[in-house]
Order: structure tokens, then sequence, then C-alpha cells
């Protein structure tokens, strides 16, 4: 179970959608996906496939690495370090699909502790959320407190992100 579980990681942050396909149920769900792309919302390896490709946009050498485990049943936990480059425009979404902000590329690394909780049931993930320290990622990044040249920079990336959404489709305020 634990193999799957780091697959499904790996699968993600390497936005390699032949590995979900082959560790992602059909109909898994990504608790984390509220403030991800429409795409990422939906269910199964497609949606996982979504939030990869969604974190590559923003971030070069994305890096998991497993510091320690538990497994409960049918629950994997694993905690660990995330670890990257801000080299592309970091787009939040709301709830209801439509783009929020958007954190224009700072080029800085960051890296932060997350732990990951999947639900692996038949050999395949069905369920996944995490806990993630986002704040610390932000001050790293230099999100926080930001600059006025920073404001400026991320009010034109929102701009863009806005633009892109609906010319995609997909809703944007």
């Amino acid at each position: 179970m634990l193999d799957i579980a780091e697959r499904s990681i790996q699968g993600v942050i390497g936005n390699d959608s032949d590995e979900l396909h082959a560790v992602v149920h059909p109909r898994a769900v990504n608790r984390e996906a509220r403030t991800e792309p429409p795409a990422a919302r939906g269910r199964g390896p497609r949606a996982f496939a979504a939030t990869g490709s969604w974190l590559a946009a923003a971030f070069d050498e994305l890096t998991w690495a497993t510091e320690e485990h538990v497994i409960e049943g049918d629950l994997v936990v694993t905690s660990g370090r995330l670890s990257g480059r801000h080299t592309g425009d970091f787009v939040v979404w709301t709830p209801d699909g439509t783009v929020e902000r958007a954190f224009a590329p700072t080029g800085r690394i960051f890296s932060v502790r997350q732990a990951h909780f999947q639900r692996v049931l038949d050999g395949l993930v069905v369920e996944h959320w995490a806990v993630r320290d986002d704040q610390g990622m932000a001050m790293q990044l230099g999100w926080i407190p930001p600059t006025i040249g920073y404001l400026v920079r991320c009010q034109r990336a929102t701009m863009r992100a806005r633009r892109e959404a609906a010319r995609s489709g997909k809703a944007s305020s």
C-alpha cells in the first residue's frame, strides 16, 4: 500500500498521467482540489493529472521526499518535504471555479513539510487529502510580506489567468 501511495504522489508532482492511471481508482477523489482548476475537481486519474498539470505550470524542479509513514487499515499517511522553484503563475481558484488570484513567479526555491493521507483499496488510491504548510511556502517564495512591485505583478498575473480561463471556456471573475 505504501508503494501505491508514493506512486500517486510522485505521479502528481511529476505530472505523469500514465502513472496516475495505474494507481488511482476511476472514482477517486482529491479532497484538496477546492482551490485548484475545475478539471482537478472531478474524480479519477484525469482529475489527479489536472492537479499535476496545475502544479507543473507554476513550479519546476518539484520533488517529494517521504520522511515517515504510517499505515492503519486502508489509510496510508506519508509525511515529508515538497520542494520546488516558482517559475510560472500560481493560480488559485475559488470554490465556484473562478480565478481568485495568481501569484507571479519569483524564481525562488521552497521546501515545506506536508502530510498526505490516502485511502487505498484493492491496490488503488480512492481518496486523498493533505495538511500543508502554505504559509511557510508563501514566505519562502516572497509572496508574504509582498512588496508593492510584487502586488502589481500578481495583479497582472491574475488578469492573465482570468483571460485564459475565459478563453478556455472556464468561468472567471
